[in-house]
């Protein structure tokens, strides 16, 4: 029974790291295929007074810039994501959170999660969150639905990006 139980755990450690794989790989951006991030922008601050407006529109334009490569790998409950020339950031797939530290020194709590052929990273900062949501369609192509939330928002941000395999 106890040799059942450790091959049934195996199995199934085994299906989601297969799963998950499917997402390996480097992409490229594809404009022409995602959404605008500054209309998506807009929306998110158009009920915002005059004064707010303009200061968390261009905030949100800094931090919301589309990444033009992304590198995705998965190896036995991590995940390794590379956006152009950053450093790459590792994480457990369980949820555990990581500190991470942005380029321009903003401190995250950053957490990965895998699901069958998804992969859902989350940033939390004392002022808001923001949630990567990638999955793989039957061309190839790497979907990034990205959710931008804060209480000073009156609304979340929300754009969908694409990302082709390099050809």
């Amino acid at each position: 029974m106890r040799t059942l139980i450790v091959l049934m755990s195996c199995m199934a450690a085994f299906a989601v790291q297969a799963d998950s794989s499917a997402l390996q790989g480097a992409y490229k951006y594809a404009p022409e295929q995602s959404d605008s991030v500054s209309e998506a922008i807009d929306r998110a601050v158009e009920k915002m007074n005059f004064i707010k407006r303009p200061i968390a529109r261009g905030r949100l334009t800094k931090t919301n810039t589309p990444y033009q490569q992304i590198r995705i790998e998965v190896d036995a409950g991590e995940v390794e994501i590379t956006f152009d020339t950053q450093p790459p950031i590792r994480l457990p797939t369980n949820e555990q959170p990581i500190k991470w530290t942005r380029q321009d020194g903003e401190v995250f709590d950053v957490s990965a999660r895998v699901a069958g052929d998804s992969l859902v990273q989350t940033y939390k900062a004392q002022d808001g969150m923001r949630v990567n949501s990638f999955h793989k369609d039957a061309a190839g192509s790497l979907h990034l639905a990205v959710e931008v939330s804060s209480p000073q928002l009156p609304q979340p941000v929300k754009y969908s990006l694409v990302y082709r395999p390099p050809s």
